[in-house]
C-alpha cells in the first residue's frame, strides 16, 4: 500500500511538471506571435515632389497620419511659397491633402504646389469654347471659325486685379458644355477638373475626348449669369486655376 501511494505521489508530481512546462510554453508563444505582428506591420512610402523633383519620401504605418517631422522640410522651396500637397501633378482641388489629418493605405506620391512670387506675363488671349441650344455658346460651336468680332464677346480679358487674372461675365443655360482654351485653340484647353471655386449643384463634369478631368467638358446645370475667372502661371501651367460664380438669373431674359 505505502508503495503504490509513493507512485501515485511521483505521478502527480510529474503530471505537475508536464502542466506548468506547458502553460510556460504557452506563454512563449503568444509573446513570440504579438513581436511578430509588431514587427510585420504594413508601411507605406509616400514620395514628394516639386514639379519632375523628387525632394523627399516619409514612411508610416497603413492608416496612421505622417509625423511632421518627416515632410515639413519639404515644405520650403526656392521655388516659391508652399500652397499644399496634391495627389495630381496639375494640382486637382479634389487631390488635395491635409496632412496633419489624412492618412494613406497605400504607397503614394504627392505633389507640392510652390506660388512663385513673380510669374512671366500671359500674352495669350483666352476663350470660352462650348456649345448651347439657346445661348450665345451656340454660336460659339467649340470654337467654331469666328470673325475676330464675334470671338470677342467669348473672350476672357485681364481684370487688372492680379497677374494674370482673366474673367468672362457670360448668360449660360442648363445642358450648354464648355471650357477655357488659348488662342482659339484646343493646344491648352481647360475644363472641369481646373475649377477650384464651382458649386456642383450649379455645374457638373460631363467628361470628354481626353482622359484627364482637367481637360472634362463643364455642364451647366442651372441657368444663370456667370462670371469665369482664369489665373495663369505660364512658367508652371499646372498652377493655372478657374474658377465660376454665379451672379444672377440670365440677363438676356430679363
Amino acid at each position: 500500500m505505502k508503495k503504490n501511494n509513493v507512485l501515485s505521489k511521483v505521478a502527480t508530481l510529474l503530471t505537475g511538471v508536464v502542466l506548468t512546462a506547458g502553460l510556460l510554453t504557452g506563454c512563449g508563444d503568444t509573446s513570440s506571435q504579438a513581436g511578430s505582428a509588431a514587427s510585420t506591420a504594413e508601411t507605406i512610402t509616400v514620395t514628394f515632389m516639386n514639379q519632375d523633383e523628387t525632394i523627399g519620401t516619409a514612411t508610416a504605418n497603413v492608416g496612421e497620419v505622417l509625423d511632421k517631422s518627416s515632410y515639413e522640410a519639404f515644405e520650403t522651396a526656392e521655388s516659391g511659397e508652399f500652397n499644399g500637397w496634391y495627389e495630381t501633378p496639375s494640382y486637382l482641388e479634389s487631390s488635395k491633402k491635409d496632412l496633419k489629418t489624412d492618412s494613406f493605405t497605400k504607397d503614394t506620391t504627392l505633389y507640392g504646389d510652390f506660388r512663385a512670387a513673380e510669374v512671366s506675363e500671359d500674352t495669350r488671349h483666352w476663350y470660352i469654347a462650348g456649345t448651347s441650344k439657346t445661348g450665345s455658346l451656340a454660336l460659339n460651336n467649340w470654337a467654331a471659325d469666328l470673325s475676330d468680332e464675334d470671338k470677342a464677346q467669348f473672350e476672357l480679358v485681364p481684370t487688372g486685379n492680379a497677374v494674370n487674372e482673366f474673367s468672362l461675365t457670360i448668360d449660360l443655360y442648363e445642358g450648354d458644355q464648355f471650357q477655357i482654351i488659348p488662342d482659339w485653340s484646343w493646344d491648352g484647353q481647360k475644363g472641369y477638373g481646373k475649377f477650384t471655386q464651382i458649386d456642383d449643384t450649379q455645374m457638373e463634369n460631363a467628361g470628354g475626348l481626353a482622359d484627364s478631368v482637367d481637360k472634362a467638358n463643364v455642364q451647366v446645370k442651372e441657368d444663370g449669369n456667370y462670371t469665369i475667372t482664369l489665373t495663369t502661371n505660364p512658367d508652371n501651367q499646372a498652377q493655372d486655376t478657374l474658377t465660376i460664380v454665379r451672379n444672377s438669373d440670365p440677363v438676356e431674359a430679363n
